[in-house]
């Protein structure tokens, strides 16, 4: 399978969603509020982590199927599956009833929003629960698509999903109005129903009826590789959101909202690694650990040389555009938070590579263990960040994280080499950061350029694959113009 086509799959899968919320966030802000949006943000937050309870099987069923390549494996891969659905499945109905019992004394007690949302939230609590078993059960359909390298396909699917999950909730909100207790049931619905097309492909994918049964014999297998990534499920979802649980419950919802809206966009940087990972992982699981680190250490830097001139650009462009999007009260409010994250989103995206390279070893333990030691420190940085400055302190105490968690992932993989080259790319990310304008005609601007010509020169010399990409183009646009 193409490397190259299977990335642009996950690309197009992951950009399509991205414009679709470009266009609805201003609108959902519009119906329902800030207040209300933020209080929605710490719903999904919450629901995201109870997706511990996948026990790491989704991504252990994901790592055998890959490995069992081949005509001649094809029972051993439908028993791999039937008993990862299997065991998901268990979870994911005891998933549904802890966040139940769990979730009314959070909500009744630990956040502060308008009572009038608490109640909305409360009597959403049934439905709530009931997306935990959708959430883990499908996750063990996608991996098994993504396993058999069907990218085109489950992109295609995720695309519609992502979509209806952003456009069916704002539909009701206008329609009906923005009760919290209308929009969360029609997500749930939503999500469960996006999941039969994986179903129906599945067959033919595994594939599945060649004699394959849930075995319990592979459950040893799974549960081995998979609690390492049960650790990382649990701690991972508090690293990546403690930082919004933290302001809506020391802060405000309103708080959240100023918060969450330039990180998720901000975040949407991840994309490219992202999609470059996910196609890498099948790849990665079966080859030699000669060709996998030479595979890991070409995508790092193919990554880096993309990434940073990206990067800088969304730096320089980030204030204005919030101007735009969102109006200039909420952007003089979120741009700055948001700049701060766009240096930790840069060296979060390059760390995709060297995660997903660990796991694909069969190391997940060094992953699991990485984020168990930074638990408690994130936490107490966090917290003497929000006292001190807000939510400055909040995005910095972020970014410091995943700075370090990514020193820990590149040297824990040290078969990846040449990852130091990518510290020049680190501080063109800073200086693009320390001079952002304000507006598009200032002094700011041409030093912001300045860097934007440094970047990409840089990147053009980082990357051999790159500069035969970009070749390969250039050729085929002179063919083209000759015709």
């Amino acid at each position: 399978m193409s490397l190259k086509r299977d990335t642009v799959y996950n690309l197009c899968g992951a950009i399509a969603p991205m414009f679709v919320s470009l266009a609805t966030v201003p609108v959902y802000l519009h119906l329902i509020g800030n207040a209300r949006y933020g209080v929605l943000a710490i719903v999904w937050l919450f629901l995201g982590y109870f997706g511990v309870f996948d026990p790491g099987i989704t991504r252990a069923a994901a790592y055998h199927i890959a490995r069992l390549h081949g005509k001649d494996r094809e029972k051993e891969r439908e028993s791999v599956f039937w008993t990862a659905l299997v065991v998901n499945s268990a979870f994911g109905l005891a998933g549904g009833v802890a966040l139940y019992l769990a979730a009314r004394p959070v909500f009744t007690s630990f956040f502060k929003m308008p009572e009038s949302m608490r109640l909305e939230v409360l009597a959403s609590l049934p439905w709530m629960a009931a997306s935990i078993p959708v959430a883990v059960t499908a996750g063990v359909l996608g991996g098994a698509l993504q396993a058999r390298e069907w990218f085109g396909f489950t992109n295609s699917v995720n695309v519609g999903n992502a979509a209806m999950v952003q456009l069916a909730p704002l539909a009701v909100a206008y329609w009906h109005g923005p009760e919290l207790n209308w929009l969360i049931p029609t997500v749930v619905i939503v999500r469960a129903l996006g999941v039969l097309p994986n179903v129906i492909v599945l067959k033919r994918a595994v594939p599945l009826g060649v004699g394959g049964r849930f075995d319990r014999s592979r459950l040893k297998a799974l549960f081995s590789y998979g609690g390492w990534i049960t650790i990382t499920n649990l701690i991972s979802p508090l690293l990546t959101s403690m930082d919004r649980m933290l302001i809506g419950s020391l802060l405000s919802a309103e708080a959240v909202a100023f918060y969450t809206v330039p990180f998720n966009l901000v975040s949407r940087a991840t994309i490219l690694p992202g999609a470059l990972a996910s196609s890498l992982f099948p790849k990665l699981s079966r080859g030699s650990a000669e060709e996998s680190s030479r595979l890991a250490s070409d995508s790092v830097s193919a990554l880096a040389a993309v990434m940073t001139p990206i990067s800088v650009l969304g730096i320089a462009a980030l204030p204005v555009f919030l101007r735009l999007w969102v109006g200039r009260e909420f952007a003089e409010q979120a741009a700055s938070v948001g700049i701060i994250l766009f240096i930790g989103i840069w060296i979060n995206g390059l760390a995709y590579i060297p995660f997903g390279h660990l796991q694909a070893m069969g190391r997940p333990d060094l992953v699991a263990k990485f984020h168990a030691y930074e638990f408690l420190p994130f936490i107490g940085l966090l917290w003497l960040g929000l006292h001190s400055y807000g939510l400055l302190g909040a995005a910095w105490a972020w970014t410091l994280r995943v700075t370090f968690d990514a020193a820990l992932l590149f040297i824990a993989g040290g078969t990846i080499p040449r990852w130091r080259r990518l510290v020049p790319g680190g501080l063109f990310i800073v200086a693009a950061a320390c001079v952002s304008p304000t507006s598009i005609l200032s002094a700011r601007t041409l030093l912001e350029l300045g860097v934007l010509i440094a970047a990409i020169a840089w990147s053009w010399r980082l990357s051999p694959a790159i500069r035969t990409l970009v070749r390969g183009w250039a050729d085929m646009a002179r063919i083209r113009a000759a015709i």
